[in-house]
């Protein structure tokens, strides 16, 4: 189905958004909006509409179309919904239609009709498809109309709300209109009809144009009113919105006031007064304009309510420069409407698209660009605009034509570039990027001309320029802030991967704060607040984490430059804030500040910092070094705290707290590292010979159980002459006669234990109690201990010690220990004839069981069951054990089956065959003597195999009390046959 109206829309061009590059910012052929050069700004298409007679009037609002022709017929069309209603109420009339006016939202209707003699108003719906006369108004004729913009009375559509009306007496009307006051108030459409105004003060003269607005969701209000000279304005709050008429309370603060006008150059009277808004909800109005016999005259909307006025400025676009020129021989347009940056201007053979604003040269033309038509359709009459939609309408005498604005802001930007209205200019090129970087660099270059550098170098940090050229500008400056302010917001618009440039700003920056901090300590300002704002920024600088980085990798330049300007608390600083503890305790080592050092290792306990600078930190301060240590635990590896504790020749204090962290590795961390125990020996040997034994004494004796060297340990301790703990560590050596002989040069006492230890190897201990013997007897000759030795050793007899004693030892001296001798020999001999005489009676029982045995028998009944198959047990082969267990043969192999190695089966089955192939093949009563013992020994084997014990009762049944009933494998399956 073809539109009443063609839609003439044309789908924006899709072009994919690609970052442009530094050349291409630069390079006019990459602007993005230069291909429109050979596109008009004003594109029209004529609609698909033929009127049956001359258009009059025509009005567009909210895809509502309302036009009246020649013939005083009245069309609506109604675009959504491609529907054109006729009303042709006024055909047979002799009233003539004026003017019409249409709501914003296409909702009312009100024509003014008249001849020479009267003045008649009428009102339409969108529902009514008559007029409804307004009331039985016959006054003057309705010259303009302020509808109300509120969005809510597009939503209650019978009823227009509060509207103002203005005749051509002068006189400002306000009523409220609608189709709910049709049926209460017998057939009229008004709810209520007030004057509330009278500019004409007793001279008549036309009201041309009338609006009034409220001022967002506030309670102020305005009001603009102008006649062929003047303009007037009413601004006020109305606090009662639910009074009628609601208007006045506006107008009563003017009534006793002297009258306050705006002198204006004479309007044409076919102009109207019109508004742009920002938006479709008619909230935020941007300006206003109307035609005057010398220009247009456009205000921006600027509500001041102290002073009660809605503009503050205005300019009058005269007819005779539009195109940069006097031009004497101008003529005065039809009708005017506004778009975003222009006015369209109607004359009687073109539209003109003129820019409002003002070009800085004030020879060039403001008009960008200009739509010639022919007259086949007749004479063009109006342009209008679509409030709701913003889509513009030009009509003729016999045609309709809809316009397109295609890319109108191609050139303001450069109007507003030009005159130094910048913000301006860079909304307009947000989308791009060669004229936004047009506009930053022109607004860079003013703001650094006007002396606004800082300013400048925010704009020139984000424009795509030569770096060097930016720099140079201000390097030739005495200020250093805007450098840096520069350089700071430069590093903010590089990525990542620009490591290169990063690390150079980064540098210099560094360079450039160092370089302010120093000009301020040289004048001893530290404590100045603009020493302690720059420290502030500077570390603020330094805490970035794309700086952090750059740092990281580029320690030593940065601590070069900052010890260039002896910056030393900063160094520290920054060394702490990026945890480079190493560089800081070094340096408070280099000052002998040795708490803070050890201060800050104790609050950032990283492994690495104790193994560097333990060795030196223990030096100086011992006990609070091994103190910090102790207290890490096991997050230090002891063996490499070690290596730096290994101090040559180390002082008494200093060696006792190297033992304590030494004792507490072992004690505490449970460190067998071989190394670690040596060290602490030679350390108690120079320094705590005390501690010495009850170390080696903890130990023990196995030397396969410590964990030092034993043979180190032995060295030092000969060298040192220690000899209780050479003979401990000759011991754990296993050297006990060496032990031994080495005890006995120190104490008896001594030998006489060391003798005692090995008690599982009789043989060494009689050896070494023996050499002890030897010792007293022959070094001391004291007989006396040496019998004393038979009591503490029960492996030393009379007869070993005998051969140490002189010739002339008589046997007084151990006659009493050799009765004892004898006494226990006897003993021995008495006990080896019992347990003689007790293995021959045990020997006889024995073979008198053997015997029994022989002639033992079972007897077997018919009855007798097998105890595996519960079957007569004599229907088969059977076995049957002294338990009376019977089984079929063939019962018990199947029950030893599960339980006993399957070699065994096999080999029973093997002789079960052998058995029943002689059966077979010897059949014959009469059997050779070798068939029979090849038998008899088949037999005889097969019987070893299953009747060697009772299953049930011998070892295979013993061997399987712990296991389950059930498998684990079946368990499932028959807890679910349980359930």
């Amino acid at each position: 189905m073809i539109s009443i109206l063609d839609q003439f829309e044309q789908g924006d061009e899709s072009t994919s958004k690609i970052a442009p590059t530094s050349k291409q910012l630069l390079d006019e052929s990459f602007d993005r909006d230069a291909d429109l050069g050979g596109i008009p700004i004003l594109t029209k298409k004529k609609v698909n509409f033929s009127p049956s007679d001359k258009i009059t009037q025509l009005l567009v609002n909210n895809e509502y179309v309302v036009l009246v022709m020649v013939n005083n017929v009245l069309l609506r069309i109604n675009l959504k919904q491609d529907n054109i209603e006729e009303i042709d109420t006024l055909k047979t009339s002799s009233l003539k239609v004026k003017q019409l006016f249409l709501d914003p939202f296409g909702e009312h209707l009100l024509i003014s009709c008249g001849n020479i003699t009267s003045s008649q108003l009428f009102y339409a719906t969108k529902q009514l498809s008559k007029l409804k006369p307004v009331g039985k108004y016959q006054g003057s004729e309705i010259t303009s109309v302020a509808w109300n913009y509120d969005r809510k009375m597009k939503s209650t559509s019978s009823t227009t709300g509060p509207i103002l009306l203005g005749n051509s007496s002068g006189a400002i009307i306000e009523t409220q209109l609608g189709t709910e006051f049709d049926r209460f108030f017998q057939g009229s459409v008004v709810q209520y009809w007030k004057e509330v105004f009278d500019i004409s003060k007793g001279h008549p003269i036309p009201i041309i144009g009338l609006q009034y607005h409220r001022v967002g969701k506030s309670d102020l209000f305005y009001i603009l009113a102008i006649t062929p000279t003047k303009l007037y304005q009413f601004v006020d709050f109305i606090l009662n919105k639910d009074e009628r008429p609601m208007l006045q309370q506006i107008f009563n603060n003017y009534l006793t006031i002297p009258e306050r006008f705006y002198e204006i150059p004479t309007v044409v009277r076919h102009s109207k007064l019109h508004f742009y808004f920002l938006n479709d909800d008619f909230t935020v109005p941007k300006y206003f304009g109307f035609l005057t016999e010398l220009g247009v005259f456009v205000a921006e909307v600027d509500i001041n309510k102290d002073d009660k006025t809605i503009f503050s400025s205005h300019e009058l676009i005269e007819y005779s420069r539009l195109y940069g020129r006097d031009d004497d021989d101008f003529s005065v347009p039809l009708s005017m409407t506004f778009t975003r940056y222009h006015v369209l201007l109607l004359f009687p053979e073109r539209v003109i698209a003129v820019s409002l604003i003002a070009p800085a040269d004030r020879n060039a033309s403001q008009v960008m660009d200009e739509d010639y038509c022919s007259d086949i359709h007749g004479r063009l009459l109006n342009i209008t605009k679509d409030l709701m939609t913003g889509t513009i309408w030009l009509y003729a005498e016999r045609a309709v034509f809809r316009y397109k604005i295609v890319k109108e802001d191609r050139h303001v930007w450069k109007v507003y570039l030009d005159k130094g209205m910048f913000e301006e200019a860079k909304e307009i090129c947000i989308n791009n990027p060669y004229r936004m970087n047009q506009v930053l660099v022109r607004q860079a270059e003013h703001f650094f001309n006007s002396k606004q550098y800082e300013n400048s170098a925010l704009i020139y940090a984000n424009l795509n320029i030569s770096f060097e050229e930016i720099v140079l500008k201000f390097l030739h400056l005495n200020e250093k802030k805007p450098i840096k302010l520069f350089l700071m917001k430069k590093l903010d618009s590089l990525k990542s991967q620009d490591y290169t440039k990063i690390t150079m700003i980064t540098l210099w920056l560094i360079e450039l704060f160092a370089n302010e901090l120093a000009i301020l300590r040289n004048y001893k300002q530290e404590k100045s607040l603009e020493y302690i704002m720059l420290q502030e920024s500077f570390q603020q600088f330094l805490s970035r984490p794309i700086i952090q980085d750059c740092i990281r990798k580029n320690w030593e330049s940065i601590y070069d430059i900052l010890a260039s300007h002896g910056d030393v608390n900063f160094m520290i600083w920054l060394a702490l804030e990026n945890q480079d503890y190493k560089r800081v305790i070094q340096h408070y080592l280099n000052e002998e500040n040795i708490a803070e050092a050890l201060t800050l290792l104790d609050n950032h306990p990283f492994s690495e910092l104790f193994y560097t600078f333990s060795s030196d930190l223990v030096e100086k301060a011992p006990a609070q070094t091994v103190s910090i240590l102790i207290k890490q635990g096991q997050k230090l590896d002891p063996l490499k705290v070690i290596n730096t504790l290994i101090i040559p020749n180390p002082s008494e204090r200093l060696a006792l707290e190297i033992i304590r962290y030494l004792e507490y590795s072992i004690h505490c961390l449970n460190c067998h590292v071989e190394s670690v125990h040596n060290y602490l020996i030679s350390l108690y040997i120079k320094h705590n010979r005390e501690k010495l034994m009850n170390y080696l004494k903890l130990q023990g004796r196995e030397i396969t159980a410590v964990s030092y060297n034993p043979e180190f340990a032995l060295r030092l301790c000969r060298e040192h002459q220690l000899g209780e703990a050479c003979v401990q560590l000759s011991i754990v050596l296993g050297l006990w006669e060496a032990a031994v002989d080495l005890a006995l040069t120190i104490s008896v006492d001594l030998a006489k234990t060391t003798a005692s230890l090995p008690n599982n190897n009789m043989e060494l201990s009689k050896k070494l109690w023996l050499k002890i013997a030897q010792y007293v007897v022959k070094q001391n000759n004291d007989i006396e201990q040496a019998m004393c030795f038979l009591e503490e050793c029960k492996f030393i007899k009379i007869e070993d010690i005998l051969p140490f004693f002189p010739d002339f030892v008589t046997i007084d001296h151990f006659k009493d220990a050799v009765c004892s001798s004898l006494e226990e020999y006897n003993k021995d001999i008495q006990n080896l004839k019992e347990e003689m005489e007790d293995a021959t009676k045990s020997a006889e029982v024995i073979r008198s069981e053997i015997l029994s045995f022989r002639n033992a028998y079972m007897l077997i009944q018919p009855s007798n069951e097998c105890s595996s198959c519960q079957e007569q047990l004599v229907t088969k082969a059977f076995y049957t054990f002294p338990c009376s267990h019977c089984f079929h043969a063939d019962c018990l192999i199947k029950e030893m089956q599960p339980f006993v190695d399957p070699s065994i089966i096999n080999s029973v089955k093997e002789l079960q065959n052998q058995l029943s192939t002689l059966y077979q093949n010897n059949k014959d009563i009469s059997q050779s003597l070798e068939v029979i013992s090849r038998r008899d020994k088949i037999k005889e084997s097969l019987d070893k195999l299953l009747a060697a014990e009772c299953f049930f009762c011998g070892e295979i049944m013993i061997s399987l009390i712990d296991k389950p009933f059930i498998e684990d494998a079946d368990f499932e399956n028959i807890k679910q046959e349980w359930e």
